[in-house]
């Protein structure tokens, strides 16, 4: 170990490092441009002057829209009415068609087009024969069973059919329209789907949405509602559907004839119309009229900005809006117009009192009963809803049936250019 044996070098380092002194004097130069850039801190009025005012108790609450709704309902009448005459246009040529292929016709229906009455009857012997040929399948099938369940069986279906043939195609419409409230009420009663049926099958005018306009009129969640509704509209909606047809020949002798095969499409479009209507009415008076009446109490009872967060009873009304739904506001439309139709037919209400009334009595008895609701501000039902379906009816008794003639007119050639080839060569004469 040769190198432990060197002396100390005299140049080396010491092993500590020379002593420094911590103390900093500031430099006079970078304390003057330090003071320059820092900012004067703002006095306590300063600060008050700058803070932004808090709005109103008014002017904290949104207004309920109106627009999209009444643009939504303008589009959704519009469409309806325009699909149904396409239908109806539809109709008519599919049935002529078919009358001017039946052997007996012998080619009666080439030089005129076939009448109401005549595409009617053509349907229904069509639809019987259709029903007879299904009885006849169901009996082959059930060749190997028992002769006394046989006879229940074919009982069963002519028990069933038979009510169905016999009815008006406004009645059978009457009856889809039944089935497809049955359908939703079924969807009501699954737990899992509350949340979906509450959002989307009832309007709230607080939600902003339009298309619950539409689907709530197929909407009951209580069952009584829906049982009362279907009875009503299976009652009003048929002689609705007879009156329509009456309007609609009316107008056929003062502008010509355009023949209606099935009178269901234009009860349909009627039924989706009124239904938008009433929910159109009951939307603007609950956004024009009633929020603010809510509104304006609160903001009375001297409650704060944050009043619609606290737990009080009307707070909660003008917080979660209130939900609508049901077809009560169509059913009333068709009951308008049944009355202003056979004002001197008699109804029994399923309700007291159950002995016969004139039909326009009681029209005006509903009606004054929902005008004291609205004037009294109960809220069992929707009044408002009920008068503007009221209201629709009327108004479609007066000028519905000279729309409708408009409409199926205008569509006629598109249904001619879209679907009339059949027709065309079935009326084109046989080449001899």
């Amino acid at each position: 170990m040769l190198w432990t044996l060197r002396p100390p070098r005299p140049w080396s380092l010491p092993c500590r490092p020379p002593h420094r002194s911590f103390s900093f004097t500031l430099n006079r130069r970078l304390s003057r441009a330090v003071a320059e850039n820092v900012s004067k801190p703002p006095s306590f009025r300063e600060q008050l002057a700058k803070a932004k005012q808090l709005p109103s108790f008014t002017d904290a609450v949104r207004k309920v829209p109106v627009r999209n709704q009444i643009l939504f309902v303008v589009a959704g009448t519009a469409g309806a009415l325009a699909l149904g005459a396409h239908l109806t246009n539809y109709e008519l040529v599919k049935w002529w068609t078919y009358i001017i292929s039946m052997p007996q016709d012998a080619g009666i229906h080439r030089e005129r087009p076939p009448t109401s009455e005549e595409l009617i009857r053509a349907r229904y012997f069509a639809f019987g024969r259709q029903l007879q040929s299904s009885l006849a399948t169901l009996k082959t099938s059930m060749e190997q069973l028992p002769d006394t369940l046989k006879i229940m069986a074919v009982w069963s279906y002519v028990q069933v059919f038979q009510p169905i043939l016999n009815a008006s195609e406004g009645k059978r419409m009457c009856w889809v329209i039944g089935a497809l409230n049955c359908a939703v009420w079924v969807a009501w009663r699954v737990p899992r789907w509350n949340a979906l049926m509450m959002r989307s099958f009832t309007h709230n005018p607080l939600s902003g949405k339009s298309y619950t306009l539409l689907t709530s009129i197929f909407s009951h969640e209580n069952f009584f509602h829906l049982l009362f509704n279907c009875m009503a509209l299976a009652s009003f909606g048929s002689a609705a559907s007879q009156q329509l047809t009456i309007q609609q020949k009316k107008v056929e002798e003062q502008r010509g004839v355009l023949s209606e095969p099935t009178p269901k499409w234009h009860v349909l479009a009627f039924f989706v119309s009124a239904g938008l209507f009433a929910g159109l009415v009951s939307h603007v008076a609950y956004a024009r009229w009633l929020y603010p009446k809510r509104i304006a109490s609160l903001k009375s009872s001297g409650t704060p900005a944050n009043a619609l967060r606290s737990g009080s009873p009307a707070a909660t009304a003008a917080r979660e809006g209130q939900h609508s739904l049901g077809s009560s506001g169509a059913i009333y439309a068709t009951f308008a117009i049944t009355a202003l139709g056979f004002p001197d037919a008699e109804i029994t209400f399923i309700i007291p009192p159950w002995f016969p009334i004139n039909i326009w009595t009681g029209f005006c008895t509903l009606l004054s009963i929902d005008l004291l609701g609205v004037i009294r501000g109960w809220k069992i039902f929707d009044h408002y809803a009920h008068l503007g379906g009221a209201a629709f009816g009327a108004f479609w008794y007066a000028y519905g049936a000279k729309i409708w003639y408009e409409l199926r007119s205008w569509d006629l050639p598109v249904v001619f250019y879209l679907h009339g080839n059949k027709l065309k060569r079935a009326l084109d004469p046989p080449s001899s």
